[in-house]
């Protein structure tokens, strides 16, 4: 998967979470201050096996005699009979709160706005990125390397694991300095792509060699690429 869809996908989960938990946390805030508290009745309750918050159901009369029967979601361990303080919107009674789920809807608001922007970090990273490659294509200095071979790419420490990667060397003519250009990484061997080349183009920047973009578009298309 390209790294930018990566990037943009977790930014949407990460906003969807923020949207939800700051949601809750308005609700909450609203029903509270203007709310009015009174004292009610668990008639059922259900956990939630997947995080601290449960669905509890509640028995209650409102201020003018009238009975609500109504659900919200809580920390608190409740069960069937147990009193427990509520909240409830006077225009809307049926709209309850335990008063304890601000803290933890502020959980999520913190965790994905950190998701978020490390999203944001990383598009705007593979964004440059992106850009400098269609910069060094455009205006860059296109060059004939040498093919040296396909291998893995140690530095992931992954052993058998490890992308696969297409190395390349040059030397500039223009000080007879050799510089070694690596490609992008790979799911797949490069080897059987290589048949009968000897040399790769590759474009660099003549100032400085060390940016530089290699050609490799004639690699099979699909996921087989790390970015």
């Amino acid at each position: 998967m390209n790294k930018k869809i990566a990037v943009l996908i977790l930014m949407l989960a990460a906003s969807v979470i923020v949207i939800i938990a700051s949601v809750s946390i308005s609700k909450s805030g609203k029903i509270k201050k203007n709310g009015v508290e009174t004292s009610a009745i668990v008639s059922a309750s259900k956990s939630n096996s997947k995080g601290p918050l449960g669905s509890v159901t509640v028995s209650f009369n409102t201020s003018d005699g009238k009975e609500i029967s109504a659900t919200a979601s809580t920390r608190q361990r409740l069960s069937h009979g147990d009193k427990a303080k509520i909240w409830y919107d006077p225009a809307s009674p049926a709209k309850i709160d335990f008063g304890d789920t601000v803290k933890y809807n502020m959980r999520g608001v913190i965790i994905g706005g950190f998701m978020f922007i490390i999203g944001l970090y990383y598009f705007i990273k593979f964004t440059l990125k992106d850009n400098e490659k269609k910069n060094l294509i455009k205006s860059g200095m296109k060059i004939s390397a040498e093919l040296v071979s396909a291998g893995r790419n140690e530095k992931y420490n992954m052993g058998a694991n490890n992308p696969w990667v297409i190395m390349c060397r040059w030397t500039d003519a223009r000080d007879n300095k050799e510089y070694s250009f690596v490609s992008k990484d790979y799911t797949i061997d490069p080897s059987p792509f290589l048949d009968g080349r000897s040399h790769i183009d590759v474009f660099i920047d003549s100032s400085d060699p060390c940016k530089y973009f290699m050609d490799t578009s004639f690699m099979p298309k699909g996921n087989n690429t790390i970015g």
